[in-house]
């Protein structure tokens, strides 16, 4: 129905009068400002995706004049992870009575030092973590906490360290269990400390990719020619290693290979930068 003294251009709608021409015009300027947000987000996500690649076509190019082998994981949107609180276990009596067949001492009530009174475990020349399952689970408490780290034959000592969430806690010594065996390779004792009372904060950050973290180890002259760098994985280290109650950081621990020598690399998750293990020190690098 025409209203009087409205043109064809107008109209009335719920008692209010609407200029169709300009209402076709805010239709199309906002239709407009929306298609050019998805094209930035659209352009932003294709330029990240590029640089990936980019980097990585050019990190493959050097890695490969040095003849250095790698192999990383499928990538993937960026993860996010959590500073994680922790303490230093202390062991009850209770706990020390269920270690059966051994003579067990306490330091500080946090570190437990065991001999084995009749072992019957023997490593093999060739050993494989899996040997040691049984160990673990019948004379350590919370044997399944720990997860294999290395071998060393000139010590006589099998090295692991604690997990949590199944990620490691590098080096950490109060998250270690040393074992140790004879010139017989019988296991004989070992050493143990246990970290507790995981809390993780609130809130989580992102962290950069293991491609990120492998180039930042090319730069800074980590990698050595001729070698291969095995597959990352994450865990957690420290930044006070002493502490009763320590605050972990998520970092990529990278193995290299090199003449039957074997490296261990780690690279802070959060901040890119290297972390050097000193013994119990560790130390950021620019």
């Amino acid at each position: 129905m025409e209203v009087p003294g409205l043109d064809s251009s107008q109209m009335m709608l719920g008692g209010f009068l609407l200029d169709w021409s300009k209402t076709k015009t805010i239709f199309i300027i906002v239709f407009l400002i929306l298609d050019i947000f998805l094209l930035t987000l659209f352009i932003n996500k294709y330029n990240e995706n590029q640089y990936d690649f980019l980097g990585e076509a050019k990190l493959e190019d050097k890695l490969k004049l040095e003849n250095i082998k790698y192999d990383l994981p499928p990538s993937k949107e960026p993860e996010s992870q959590p500073y994680i609180n922790a303490i230093t276990k202390a062991f009850t009596e209770e706990e020390i009575k269920e270690l059966k067949g051994q003579s067990v001492e306490v330091l500080d009530t946090t570190t437990i030092t065991s001999a084995l009174k009749d072992s019957s475990y023997v490593i093999s020349d060739k050993f494989k973590p899996e040997e040691l399952n049984d160990f673990l689970a019948k004379n350590v408490l919370h044997g399944d906490s720990y997860s294999f780290w290395e071998i060393d034959e000139d010590q006589q000592r099998i090295l692991y360290y604690q997990t949590y969430n199944g990620k490691t806690l590098l080096k950490n010594i109060n998250g270690e269990l040393a074992i140790y065996y004879n010139e017989d390779r019988k296991i004989v004792s070992y050493t143990q400390t246990l970290m507790t009372d995981f809390e993780e904060f609130p809130d989580k950050k992102s962290v950069i990719t293991p491609l990120q973290a492998l180039e930042t180890l090319y730069d800074k002259e980590k990698l050595p020619s001729d070698s291969t760098v095995g597959t990352p994985e994450m865990g957690y280290y420290t930044l006070v290693p002493e502490a009763e109650r320590q605050v972990l950081s998520p970092a990529w621990h990278f193995t290299v290979k090199k003449e039957g020598e074997t490296d261990h690399l780690f690279v802070n998750a959060f901040e890119g930068n290297i972390i050097e293990f000193n013994n119990t020190e560790k130390e950021l690098l620019e």
